[in-house]
């Protein structure tokens, strides 16, 4: 039996009078029957667990005002525009329809703009929302609503914006809040322009979502724009979706926040992802640099950095050494570049990135100090090389195409050559070089210190070459 009302079975029935009867002395935000199988469905049906976390949804409650959020708070400015999500229309089983543009979310400028708890209120705010849909599509069609459709724009998703640790623990904690507060609220989740990367971007967060809201996912492939019609009427859809509506606004940005990229003037402070107790530290003495080489054993390994400096610019790059080169001390000039020397102001905001490499191999992280005549630099950094899972396991899929088609800001490490791109922190373009000689001593732009204004000698710097 489903667990839903008209499809309970005589067990199903006795769980939901238990439950009824365990919770008489609590006032609840709704005291239907739908509202308690809801619960009960999240937990298969296992009474105590649904009181617990009845119970702890009302403290929870409390502890965020959700009686009252929607008319006693106001998100701070730059959620409001650039927390890429709204409303918009229904599907064709009369459920609200929510979008959310995950591919436009900024997860470093939320990291360094916004405090978790405001983002936490977001979310319970648009939950609430939710609830005041329902009762209005309720009223509307005479029949009880309560989930909703989601649909899900990956467009612009890439291992550069999203293969961020503070972002995929934020996907977590949000998750996890919805999940145990805001149960069964999910009809259906539509997924659109898919890229080629979503596959191990979801491995690392499908471990965050339930069973059942894994159930209700359905990826779209390259026709996504008449498949998403099968759900949604073309008068319920913006134009940028394939539907009709919002002319001349294809986005329906009066409904719908598009996101994007969070300027600098919202930024707190500087926050790093890792603390620099946790990482390893190297200083490259004025005049050379420092090479660390990684064996990376299986193609599609996934090379994860950062790195933050204590003071000053410093230039960095990755390498691979190809065929019957992998000899210890193979000079750079016969590596092959895959991500781009560059110096970085990682004293400024902290660096990091990822590597795919589709090939197995020597990589080689290079930090390069060679430009600056009086100055060592300290740096902080942390590498971790992350294999292939070899049990993926993926969503329903509507169709066995992998994305819209279109070329994705991100690139896989092979084994040398021109077709060799990568992404990472603050740098999508294709390697053009540094445009800055060795040995000029001028900061990258925004850095207000000239890297080599001061004269006084090295205190304790060491040769690293």
């Amino acid at each position: 039996m489903s667990g839903h009302i008209g499809d309970l079975s005589p067990a199903q029935e006795e769980a939901l009078r238990k439950l009824k009867a365990s919770l008489s002395d609590v006032t609840l935000p709704e005291n239907d029957d739908y509202f308690f199988l809801r619960w009960l469905r999240a937990v298969k049906f296992d009474v105590q667990r649904a009181e617990d976390r009845l119970r702890k949804h009302l403290e929870f409650r409390r502890e965020f005002g959700a009686d009252t959020i929607l008319t006693d708070w106001s998100p701070p400015e730059v959620l409001v525009k650039y927390f890429p999500t709204g409303f918009f229309g229904e599907d064709r089983d009369g459920h609200p329809v929510y979008y959310d543009n995950i591919g436009n979310l900024d997860p470093r400028g939320l990291h360094r703009s916004c405090k978790l708890e405001d983002i936490v209120k977001l979310k319970v705010m648009q939950s609430e929302m939710w609830q005041a849909k329902f009762r209005e599509f309720t009223e509307q069609k005479g029949r009880k609503i309560e989930t909703i459709t989601c649909v899900i724009d990956m467009e612009n998703l890439s291992f550069h914006r999203h293969y961020y640790r503070p972002g995929i623990n934020l996907f977590s904690e949000l998750s996890g809040v919805l999940q145990r507060n805001y149960p069964e609220r999910n009809h259906l989740i539509l997924v659109v322009k898919a890229p080629r990367i979503f596959p191990a971007l979801y491995n690392l967060v499908k471990h965050f979502i339930d069973e059942n809201t894994r159930s209700k996912i359905v990826i779209f492939g390259a026709n996504w724009k008449e498949e998403l019609l099968q759900y949604i009427s073309p008068d319920q859809l913006p134009q940028a979706y394939g539907g009709t509506r919002c002319e001349p606004d294809p986005m329906c940005t009066n409904f719908i926040t598009v996101g994007g990229d969070i300027p600098p003037e919202y930024y707190m402070t500087n926050l790093t992802e890792t603390s620099k107790e946790d990482m390893e530290s190297v200083v490259v003495s004025r005049g050379s640099s420092y090479e660390r080489e990684f064996t990376v054993e299986l193609p599609e390994t996934v090379i994860r950095w950062e790195f933050i400096t204590s003071d000053h610019d410093i230039s960095f790059g990755w390498y691979q050494k190809s065929g019957a080169k992998r000899r210890r001390f193979l000079p750079m000039t016969e590596m092959s570049e895959v991500v781009p020397m560059k110096r970085r102001n990682s004293h400024i905001i902290p660096e990091s990135g990822s590597l795919l490499c589709s090939t197995a191999g020597i990589y080689v992280m290079k930090f390069d100090n060679s430009y600056s005549w009086t100055r060592s630099k300290e740096v902080f950094y942390s590498v971790k090389l992350l294999p292939p899972d070899t049990e993926l396991s993926m969503p329903q899929m509507a169709t066995e195409e992998d994305g819209t088609g279109e070329e994705e800001e991100f690139y896989e490490c092979g084994d040398g050559g021109p077709e060799d791109r990568t992404v990472h922190n603050g740098d999508l373009r294709p390697h053009e070089g540094d445009p800055r000689p060795d040995d000029d001593p001028r900061p990258d732009e925004g850095d207000p210190r000239p890297d080599e204004g001061d004269l006084r000698p090295d205190e304790g710097g060491q040769s690293t070459t």
